[in-house]
């Protein structure tokens, strides 16, 4: 159990990350006409990336010490880099400073993945360590 501890962490910052995106730290909502702005289609793009990350984590915890296990935490962890730089960065957000997707979402996104890649970075380095202790 000790040695999944990092896989349950990464999985559960994944599926924080897929749920917070959707319901705790959304993106603003629709304008008036009923038309969305830019940090909407960011939200969406992050919520597709933590289904992918949650799904990464998965398989790097099911495979628990293997070189897959290894493999996946290598590809979260570059996954959650991106994840991270999606609002604002790859996919504008609204002009107002003082909006939700500048205030709320984009915070959390970063401070959230940022927690993935490093959790999962870590989970790689210790895996490939074991390997190497055999």
């Amino acid at each position: 159990m000790k040695k999944r501890i990092i896989g349950i962490i990464m999985t559960a910052l994944s599926l924080l990350l897929t749920v917070g995106i959707m319901l705790i730290f959304p993106a603003c909502g629709a304008k008036e006409d009923g038309t969305f702005m830019m940090c909407h289609y960011a939200g969406q793009t992050v919520f597709g990336m933590g289904i992918a990350l949650t799904v990464i984590s998965a398989v790097s915890l099911v495979f628990g010490n293997g070189k897959a296990a290894a493999g996946a935490s290598l590809s979260a962890a570059v996954l959650a880099v991106l994840t991270a730089l999606t609002p604002e960065i790859l996919i504008p957000l609204c002009k107002m400073p003082t909006m939700q997707c500048h205030t709320m979402m984009r915070p959390a996104v970063i401070v959230i993945s940022v927690l993935i890649a490093v959790t999962a970075a870590a989970n790689a380095v210790i895996i490939l360590k074991r390997k190497d202790e055999r």
